[in-house]
């Protein structure tokens, strides 16, 4: 009985090993895979959150972490001119923890001597601030110094400067002061392309212009520098280089915007307008070589006022008030407003009409001075009437008859077909924030007749300035619609090309042949029409006039406002082959504000300098000019105001060309 007790007792502690090392295997592996989970957990942790957690740890032991700052990229012009860029500044760090305890006390005037004579600290508010940051061994007691004062005071420090030994014992004693790098956003220039440019903010941040479109390419990355003592109470650093931001290179050109930027000025003063802007590009490529309203501004101070208001009525201003003047100084007008054309937009009408072959060269109508168009009279500025004309007479003597005509033998479809083709209605793409559409009809909101009507002559639809100096590119340089774009280059510190910007051809508007045609009917505006004055002697210049009664847009009424008048000028040289394009804008000149000679001198004064800088050849000895225009002539009436509910109705309202 014992003998099989025994054998029982065995096979039991055979069972229990076999179960015990089944149980110790699994354990095993169940370890080893927890090992496993935790050891690719540490990997990703280290190479995703390493530098966190370096610091951390770090920060147990004695430890400093400071930022190493990038250089914000250059924004430079078409011929390598720097308009924006990053200088290299100090902040003053003070450890006034140090400075405040007991056993340093001996330090603490020779330091405070020291900073008064070097940086212009007042001696008394230097001794409260310590004091008030006395718990702290970070405090910025200065910012933006520059290198060669941070320079001398360290020579100080250490003894350079002195004589005696009580005067380096002195210097020696100057103690817990520190110089952290950063960089300072500097503009050469000033006001110089301020809408264009934009400006950056101390972190780096921009909202308008290249600053803001390109600020990735600008941006760099910050390096980071720790410092702690290790266990043998050794300083270890470690540094973590910082990238610099890469550099744009602008389509500006600096010596053309001068020009636009003085005379904008010039004619502020002689004309007393509301506003005036200019654009000048080269139609062939789509670069925009200069860009400018009358509204700038201290790129390097740009909440500045003082150019418009004094101190006083500034402290009186509310902040909102002064928020909603300086995002409208801002503002790029040329390419966030828009208004309606007035007879800029002829040419366009006329190629459409061309293209479509509903008219050619011999085409002609005869102008009696109005049209019946539904229930109304649309009268052209020449109410006695031009007679019988052809296409070329009718777009240099800017008939309105002849476009309602044209308009009527392309129906609305193809009309608002063409509006598209030429940009209106949409972003041009241009490389800007904030551009706006403007406001077109479309097939989905009909046109009527009366519509179709004042929309070929350039009214009841919007555009801003960039959309008719791209859509106008494509009707003199054989019809190709280039992207507008204000950016030729990004490049590295270095100069190595990032990405380029070359010449985007987005659509073809019209053909060759039209646009031939359109050549010779802008050609004629200033020989034989309405742009005489803008003609320079030397060049064969062409383009076409357009003077556009304002609409009321301030929610207090509907309708046009009297005597209130858009004058532009868009034009471009030489006519046969142009290599550049300028539009000026003029809006209601004080004395005269229908006055459409004001804003073609404007014009002129601006091209006869920039074509000898471009060095466009002159052409022509004596530049044929047109008889000049009576402003009386000029006069029309179309009577257009907006009803309440949006729909477009017509009253007998003052309208000029």
């Amino acid at each position: 009985m014992s003998e099989v007790r025994r054998v029982r007792r065995k096979r039991k502690k055979l069972r229990f090993g076999k179960v015990a090392n089944r149980n110790l295997k699994i354990t095993s592996w169940v370890i080893i895979g927890f090992l496993f989970i935790l050891c690719i957990r540490i990997i990703y942790i280290n190479v995703a959150y390493g530098d966190e957690y370096s610091i951390a740890v770090l920060k147990q032991q004695s430890f400093t972490n400071n930022i190493v700052p990038y250089k914000r990229g250059d924004i430079k012009d078409r011929n390598g001119n720097i308009l924006a860029t990053s200088t290299v500044v100090y902040n003053m760090v003070v450890d006034a923890k140090m400075l405040s305890k007991e056993e340093n006390q001996e330090y603490l005037q020779p330091t405070i001597d020291a900073v008064v004579k070097y940086f212009g600290l007042n001696t008394d508010d230097l001794k409260t601030s310590i004091k008030e940051h006395g718990t702290t061994s970070y405090w910025i007691a200065q910012k933006d110094i520059s290198y060669d004062k941070v320079k001398e005071f360290k020579s100080y420090c250490n003894g350079d400067y002195a004589k005696t030994d009580l005067e380096k014992k002195q210097a020696a004693a100057v103690k817990f002061i520190y110089f952290e790098r950063e960089y300072k956003r500097v503009y050469p220039y000033d006001t110089l392309a301020c809408s264009v440019l934009g400006f950056a903010n101390k972190n780096n941040e921009a909202n308008i212009g290249i600053e803001s479109s390109y600020n990735s390419y600008l941006k760099g990355t910050e390096g980071r520098e720790y410092g702690y003592m290790d266990a043998d109470n050794n300083i270890e650093t470690v540094i973590k280089e910082a990238k610099n931001g890469d550099n744009v290179v602008s389509s500006i050109d600096m010596n053309i915007q001068r020009i636009v930027q003085k005379s904008i000025k010039k004619y502020m003063n002689k004309y007393n307008p509301q506003r005036i802007a200019v654009v000048i590009a080269d139609p062939n490529t789509g670069e925009i070589l200069a860009m400018s309203d009358d509204k700038t501004f201290d790129l390097n101070d740009p909440t500045n006022l003082d150019a418009y208001f004094t101190k006083a009525r500034q402290k009186k201003m509310s902040d909102e008030k002064q928020s909603a003047f300086l995002n409208g100084i801002w503002n790029n007008f040329c390419i966030t407003d828009s208004f309606e054309p007035g007879s800029t937009a002829k040419p366009f009408t006329v190629a459409a009409a061309y293209e479509e072959g509903v008219v050619d060269e011999k085409s002609t109508f005869y102008c009696d001075g109005f049209e019946k168009v539904d229930k109304f009279t649309i009268k052209c500025h020449k109410v006695d009437g031009h007679g019988t004309i052809n296409v070329k007479q009718a777009v240099a003597q800017s008939c309105n008859d002849y476009m309602m005509h044209i308009g009527k033998l392309l129906g609305a479809k193809k009309f608002i077909q063409y509006q598209s083709r030429f940009g209106f209605g949409m972003k041009t793409g241009i490389d800007l924030p904030n551009e706006t559409r403007g406001l077109v009809y479309d097939e989905s909101r009909g046109m009527g007749a009366a519509t179709l009507a004042t929309n070929s002559f350039g009214q009841n639809f919007t555009v801003n300035m960039i959309q008719m100096v791209a859509g106008f590119s494509s009707l003199i340089n054989g019809g190709y619609y280039y992207e507008p774009h204000v950016v030729k280059q990004i490049v590295t510190e270095d100069d190595r090309l990032v990405k380029n910007y070359s010449k985007t051809l987005v659509k073809q508007t019209v053909t060759k042949s039209t646009s031939d045609y359109i050549k010779q009917c802008l050609r004629a505006v200033v020989t034989e029409g309405t742009g005489s004055t803008a003609a320079i002697d030397g060049y064969t210049i062409g383009g076409k006039t357009g003077t556009a009664e304002k609409v009321n847009t301030s929610g207090t009424g509907i309708g046009r406002l009297k005597n209130q008048y858009i004058l532009s000028f868009l034009g471009c040289a030489p006519c046969e082959n142009p290599q550049v394009v300028c539009y000026t804008l003029m809006d209601t000149p004080k004395e005269n504000p229908q006055a459409t000679a004001f804003n073609t001198e404007l014009w002129t004064d601006i091209m006869k300098q920039v074509l000898p800088y471009l060095g466009i050849k002159k052409t022509e000895k004596i530049e044929q000019k047109a008889k000049k225009q009576s402003l009386e002539t000029e006069f029309y009436s179309d009577g257009i105001i907006e009803g309440d509910d949006g729909s477009l109705v017509l009253k007998d309202k003052t309208y000029t060309e």
